[in-house]
This record gives C-alpha cells, structure tokens and sequence, in this order.
C-alpha cells in the first residue's frame, strides 16, 4: 500500500505542506543531539553550480561539542561545466581539507569525524580511487580524498575518520544539510 498524505475536509495543499514541512519531535532530538555531541564531530558538506557555468560553491558545516562552523569556498571549472559527481567529490576534498585546519583549533580533538554528502556514491571512495573511466578529473581529486585522508589518520590515529552517504531520512529535517546547501548556493550568488 502506498504511504502518502491525503487532503481531508477542509484542508487545503498549503495546510498539507506546512504539516509535512514540520520536523517531528524525534528529529528535533537527533539534531539537538549532533550539536551537544562532545565524542563525534559531524561534517555536512554540498556543492552546487551557477547556471551550468563552470562555477561551483562548496558549503561544509561542522557540528559538534555545542558549536557549528561553516566554511565556504567559490571554484572555478570551466571544463567540468554540468558535471555534478565533480563537485560533489571536489566538495568532499575541500571538507577534507578544512577539518585538518579546525580539529585542534577550533574544536577539540573527537574520537570520530562523520563527513556526510549526499552524492549516493560517495561511498565508493572506501574501495578505490578510479570512479570512473571518462572522467579522469574525478579519479585525481579521488586520490587526494584517499591521500588526505591517509595523512590525517596518520596525524590523528586516535580520531576514525569517515566519509559516509547521507541518504533521504538523515537529510528529512536536517538544519545541517540545508545549511550547507544554502551556503554553496550563496557563495556563488544563488
């Protein structure tokens, strides 16, 4: 059987939007959680494009140990105009790069860093480094990703570092991940 919503008397579309559009009180919790976690440090990171322009934002945001920071950066591609796995991978370099400057700095040492992307493969980075065969642009920055992240382990042996998929449930009312989304927008004038 189908789950969906169903408009009964008396309601109208814009009533049944703002019902589904209000986060539930386990996802309030979930949230509240992430943000007081002192042993995990979360990373939401999204990338978007202007126009199909070659010109890409990255939005990460940190969340943990009572405090979130958000890091933004502007990346010029003309060459990989229209090629979403690009920024998102690229966006995911970047995270990278941002959480071996704030780690020690700006938050404490966490036994564990969860860096999320919603690209659904991100998870192939675990494996291996050649993602695909016809872009070769994706498979270098899939190197340096496992290059980073090597280095950091060295760096931080006590700290497990992942890069994980964050699929539908986890983005349903999650601040975080809208945030990173808006801020990739905004960086490039979205």
């Amino acid at each position: 059987m189908a789950r969906g919503y169903y408009l009964s008397k008396g309601m109208t579309k814009k009533k049944l939007i703002k019902m589904e559009s209000v986060p539930t009180k386990e996802s309030k919790e979930r949230i509240e959680s992430w943000l007081w976690d002192s042993e995990v440090l979360r990373v939401f990171v999204d990338a978007s494009e202007l126009k199909n322009q070659g010109i890409f934002g990255f939005g990460v945001i940190f969340v943990g140990q009572g405090a979130t920071l958000v890091r933004t950066k502007k990346h010029y591609n003309q060459a990989m105009r229209k090629v979403n796995v690009y920024a998102e991978i690229a966006a995911v370099e970047f995270a990278l790069t941002q959480v071996e400057e704030v780690v020690g700095n700006e938050f404490d040492q966490p036994s564990k860093i969860l860096i999320y992307s919603d690209w659904n493969e991100v998870d192939k980075l675990k494996e291996t480094a050649m993602l695909t065969k016809r872009v070769p642009e994706i498979n270098a920055i899939a190197k340096k990703i496992n290059e980073k992240k090597l280095l950091f382990t060295i760096s931080h042996p006590t700290v497990e570092l992942e890069i994980l998929y964050m699929g539908d449930e986890m983005k349903k009312h999650n601040i975080y991940h809208r945030g990173a989304h808006n801020f990739s927008r905004k960086v490039i004038g979205l």
